[in-house]
């Protein structure tokens, strides 16, 4: 079949948002959406700022409806997608997030697989560039997109609903798999947070090095700088590392010498929401040469044969350390921040040394699965979804 092109606005209404006054929120119950409200394919309405619309009257242009596409259109985020279901619409949108509106429902079920994987980084490129910071609603709806027939768009999308159900399939054997390594967690040690076993506990800096990372924009010598890869925040997630997306940074040697990550090294952020204060998971030296910057700090421990890093990373994001840094950390506008005193003062449990290893080993099952799941869920999908939008499927 021949690859046939159009512009997104052929399909679909492009909205742009509302810029609402800052003042403005805070009070009434109707409901905005920002950039940081898009999460992974949907809408947290739990963290949208609120307003009157009694008091300030807004059009509803400006509301969502379910089955919408919200997209973020300026920042790092750029390009960021969410698909609105029943529970998140009539929410609103601010001038930042552009409604991506079907013309027909055959359609809409049909962008929501344009806007999303490997395919919208191509788009994006073509539209203004790989390090874009904003789209225009206008440019975002005269955006080229794989557009054939409207059958062919309603086939694409069946093909691809059904990949999807199983690749959600596959997360949710994943999530049930964490949710394993959790109970595991428990049964093996007691309760983190009280210790009802009375295992040995130690000050965190007592049995490991804490480090921060590079500054970024710090002047340095060009004759000399390094161009490295480094740990951004966004790659440090709760229990894991994202490595899809890793940046380069230029340093200087010192630098590049001091932040040197090492198989072994706790990645730690230093801020976010406060749920997730202290996320972060072991390096395991998968890109060579990486170091880490600022806004994340890396844990050395002195003695591995003493305390596993792996160990050590399960008693840090447990309850253990989540209300010890809820506790210290400190609080602005929703966002809270750790620094590096206070992370040393963290007193981990400590049990024997072969026991931590019998949950390593449940661990090391546990990722084998989970690798498993997630590569094969992931290259067929992918895999699928690349047939489809050059007419091979």
């Amino acid at each position: 079949m021949e690859s046939l092109t159009g512009p997104v606005n052929e399909i679909a209404d492009v909205i742009s948002g509302y810029a609402f006054k800052s003042g403005w929120f805070g009070c009434g119950s109707d409901k905005v959406i920002r950039i940081s409200d898009l999460q992974d394919g949907w809408i947290n309405t739990n963290t949208a700022v609120t307003f009157d619309s009694e008091e300030h009257t807004v059009s509803d242009d400006f509301r969502v409806k379910s089955g919408d596409i919200l997209m973020a259109l300026s920042g790092a985020t750029t390009g960021k997608i969410a698909i609105a279901t029943p529970s998140s619409a009539g929410t609103y949108v601010n001038q930042r997030v552009a409604i991506i509106r079907g013309k027909a429902s055959e359609n809409a079920a049909y962008l929501k697989y344009v806007f999303s994987g490997g395919l919208l980084e191509k788009l994006l490129l073509n539209a203004g560039g790989a390090a874009q910071p904003n789209l225009s609603p206008k440019a975002l709806a005269l955006m080229e997109i794989p557009l054939p027939p409207l059958p062919e768009q309603k086939r694409i999308a069946a093909i691809l609903d059904k990949a999807d159900a199983i690749r959600r399939k596959r997360q949710q054997a994943i999530q049930l798999a964490d949710q394993l390594l959790r109970a595991v967690f428990l049964e093996m040690f007691g309760d983190p947070v009280t210790n009802p076993k009375g295992w040995d506990e130690l000050v965190l800096k007592d049995i490991a090095d804490i480090r921060s990372g590079v500054t970024k924009g710090k002047k340095i010598d060009s004759s000399t700088a390094v161009t490295l890869p480094y740990m951004r925040v966004a790659n440090v997630q709760d229990g894991y590392l994202d490595l899809g997306d890793v940046q380069n940074i230029t340093v200087s040697p010192k630098d590049a010498e001091k932040c040197r990550l090492e198989s072994g090294d706790i990645l730690l952020t230093e801020g976010g929401d406060p749920d997730k204060l202290g996320r972060g998971y072991v390096w395991h030296g998968e890109v060579e040469g990486c170091i880490h910057q600022n806004h994340i700090f890396s844990v050395r421990v002195h003695n591995p044969e003493q305390v596993n890093p792996i160990f050590l990373s399960a008693v840090i994001s447990s309850q253990r350390g989540k209300r010890y840094f809820l506790k210290v950390g400190k609080q602005t506008t929703g966002i809270a921040t750790i620094n590096k005193t206070v992370l040393s003062e963290f007193v981990p449990i400590v049990p024997p040394y072969d026991v931590q290893m019998k949950y390593i080993a449940a661990v090391r099952k546990v990722e084998y699965l989970k690798g498993l799941y997630q590569s094969s869920s992931l290259n067929i999908f992918e895999s699928i979804s690349q047939k489809a939008f050059v007419g091979e499927l």
